[in-house]
């Protein structure tokens, strides 16, 4: 299968609770930018989608960068860059929920009982939301690649959402206080198909790790049968 274009998303995502405040997690969008100047080489059209990452990681050599905050906005500018013969690795990590309200006003300690009640609610689903859109269009030659970032049952959780968003591969790695992950030098990876485990990477840099899983995609998405 030929790619004319690639999409790759990085780093964290905000939701704001009041203006000084937001909800977050610690991705450094390392792993996503060294993707995108990794699959730069191989397929002559690549959109950078990036949430918050490190300074360092904004602009990856050989690709168009869109800048987004929320989940919502990552959604709509990934929906808004597919087409046919298109590659979407989904490396951000973005918030899965916001706060039900944002306050217009910083929310002041002294305001109140002792204890602060946060009500979250579920953020969009990216990856299904394109795969729901590929399917609702037929747009044809598109591979969807996952990313699951788990603290446990990292097989289990990866399997079920490959599943469940309809994806032709995931990434899966352990993360947590004592595991490779956000912000680490070196990480490992294992990558799931519809077949089960089909490569395992690492412990390696993100760098050469990132190199690594396009070569793998360069080579074996040939196999897998992609939309059309």
């Amino acid at each position: 299968m030929e790619f004319s274009k690639a999409v790759v998303t990085s780093g964290p995502t905000r939701e704001w609770i009041d203006p000084v405040r937001y909800i977050s997690n610690a991705s450094s969008g390392k792993m996503g930018f060294h993707i995108a100047e990794a699959i730069a080489k191989w397929i002559p059209e690549v959109t950078y989608i990036h949430g918050q990452v490190q300074g360092e990681y904004r602009s990856p050599e050989g690709s168009r960068r869109i800048s987004v905050e929320t989940t919502s906005e990552m959604k709509d500018a990934v929906l808004s860059e597919i087409q046919g013969a298109t590659i979407l690795i989904m490396a951000a990590a973005p918030a899965d929920f916001r706060p039900a309200e944002s306050k217009e006003s910083k929310i002041k300690k002294e305001d109140g009982s002792e204890v602060i009640l946060l009500e979250l609610v579920k953020n969009p689903d990216i990856l299904k939301a394109v795969s729901s859109e590929i399917l609702r269009k037929l747009i044809p030659g598109c591979c969807l690649v996952g990313f699951a970032a788990e603290t446990d049952f990292l097989e289990e959780h990866a399997l079920g959402k490959l599943k469940s968003k309809n994806l032709n591969y995931i990434v899966g790695n352990y993360v947590g206080k004592n595991e490779k992950g956000f912000g680490e030098v070196e990480t490992s990876v294992v990558i799931y198909s519809p077949l089960g485990k089909v490569a395992e990477i690492g412990p390696l840099s993100k760098a050469l790790i990132s190199e690594r899983i396009v070569e793998f995609l360069k080579t074996d998405v040939s196999k897998v049968v992609t939309r059309s």
